[in-house]
């Protein structure tokens, strides 16, 4: 199972690039961009080896976020398909940069106290699930069923790490996500200004 989720992970990575290169062009010219960045990086080689093992050995699994985020970006930008709504797109990266400030800094040793460690009890998984139902209460489905889909995948053993952590959130998705949300909101400050 490591390797094929290592593999679809960095399947969506290379198609997300793919499609966010696409962006520029008509929707026709679209899939072809992004069947020759596939194909490229497979065939070009890189010192030795080839893109995507480069790719594949950087960054191994993603979590169950960045999946089925990187899942939504392509949807939506190759076929249109707006399988999680942008308020929840926002919370979800809302929730990943608090959760990446907290859990990054104190794992690399600038606290005494080391959070990953809670992560390979039941204890986070309560948490989430907790904060899986406030999300519900509040009317936040889809991210109550991504949380609900982090802590399922954890109990099954989907990935090869024991660690909650690891379904929830990964370094890639946790430096990215402060710039997505600065283009979010300026998006939106456009968005408001076209319609004034």
């Amino acid at each position: 199972m490591n390797q094929l989720m290592m593999n679809i992970s960095t399947l969506l990575i290379v198609v997300a690039c793919g499609a966010f290169i696409s962006l520029r062009f008509s929707k026709s010219l679209r899939w072809i961009s992004v069947a020759c960045l596939l194909l490229l990086s497979v065939t070009i080689p890189v010192v030795g080896s080839n893109a995507w093992l480069w790719i594949n050995g950087a960054v191994g699994e993603l979590s169950i976020v960045t999946l089925l985020l990187l899942t939504a970006f392509v949807l939506r930008s190759l076929i249109g398909w707006n399988i999680i709504e942008s308020q929840s797109r926002v919370y979800l990266y809302f929730l990943v940069l608090l959760t990446g400030s907290m859990l990054y800094p104190a794992t690399l040793g600038l606290s005494q106290f080391d959070p990953y460690t809670l992560g390979y009890g039941l204890d986070l998984s309560l948490l989430l699930l907790s904060l899986s139902m406030l999300y519900w209460i509040f009317k936040q489905q889809q991210v109550a069923i991504v949380l609900l889909l982090v802590v399922a995948a954890r109990e099954s053993g989907f990935f090869s790490s024991p660690n909650t952590w690891d379904y929830l959130i990964d370094p890639l998705l946790w430096l990215l996500s402060p710039v997505i949300l600065i283009i979010i909101f300026i998006g939106g400050l456009k968005h408001s200004k076209k319609t004034a």
